[in-house]
């Protein structure tokens, strides 16, 4: 069915004359006629009863006249919707992150950015996956790859520095006062990526040295290297960001303190687009401002 013939109709049908639409539509009385006869062609009725005085409409032209309404007022709230979405201040940001540092973003940058935006929705998924972002499922994501599609924005925002902990009481056993001590303490390792296991540290006076994690206990998250190091199982290499509390508690003291590693070059990923909506450039500014605000925990 034709809209345009379908929007003719309800205008004559609301005003009860077929001069008054053609007014209101800003075309002739004649292309209002052929609109209606159209539509009762294609419906095999008749819509209207027409005299001289009157313009009434029959049983199924009430039919029709309350479908029209309908469809109406469906396309005055997607309208309503769309408007909403694309207003500043209004819509949705999906955001994805990996799952060990989504919910610290979640707990110190996004009150902020709430208080700022009440009307905005955020929507987090904490994942690594990156076809998320460029099949359109996230509008930003915070992302490690090295390789990423080109239709996709890649804002560097600094690499996450990682540092080796331990618990006290492995520290006890294994003193480790040198890194040539890290050959014979037992380390964690990474079942996740198993490249994290190759460990290259760096000193505050520019020395370098590599070595492979050796140990008899391994862990796909950051969370499990955690309790394994904690619960004094062996020395892991974990971002400062996810240990501050436990060397504030005393469950991790920091080993070698000079020392530090680097394995995560961090971007917020988005994609192309001619025009950012201000949401949209406000979030990507509330977590570089996160950043900046926790500058300890990244390479500089």
């Amino acid at each position: 069915m034709n809209l345009t013939h379908l929007e003719t109709f309800k205008t004559v049908a609301e005003l009860s004359s077929f001069s008054k639409a053609a007014d209101v539509l800003g075309v002739s009385k004649g292309l209002v006629s052929r609109h209606i006869r159209a539509l009762e062609s294609e419906l095999a009725c008749r819509l209207f009863f027409r005299t001289t005085r009157s313009v009434v409409l029959t049983e199924p032209g009430k039919e029709l006249f309350g479908a029209a309404q309908q469809i109406d007022a469906i396309s005055h709230k997607a309208a309503q919707s769309i408007n909403m979405l694309t207003q500043d201040g209004y819509g949705y940001i999906r955001f994805t992150a990996p799952d060990a540092l989504g919910p610290i973003i979640a707990e110190t940058a996004l009150p902020a950015f709430s208080k700022g935006n009440p009307n905005i929705h955020i929507e987090l998924d904490f994942t690594t996956d990156i076809k998320d972002v460029e099949f359109g499922e996230s509008d930003v994501a915070l992302r490690s790859q090295k390789a990423l599609p080109d239709n996709l924005v890649a804002r560097d925002i600094g690499a996450l520095k990682d540092i080796l902990v331990c618990s006290p009481s492995l520290f006890e056993k294994h003193e480790i006062r040198s890194s040539s001590d890290l050959l014979t303490a037992p380390c964690l390792k990474s079942s996740f990526d198993t490249s994290w296991n190759n460990w290259t540290l760096h000193s505050g006076d520019g020395q370098s040295i590599q070595l492979t994690a050796k140990g008899q206990y391994s862990s796909s998250s950051y969370e499990g290297l955690i309790a394994l190091a904690a619960g004094g199982l062996g020395v892991a290499c974990i971002p400062l960001a996810l240990v501050e509390k436990n060397l504030s508690d005393g469950s991790l003291i920091r080993v070698l303190p000079d020392w530090f590693a680097s394995q995560h070059q961090l971007h917020l990923v988005y994609t192309h687009q001619r025009f950012y909506p201000k949401k949209l450039r406000e979030f990507i500014d509330a977590v570089v401002a996160w950043r900046n605000a926790n500058s300890i925990w990244f390479i500089t």
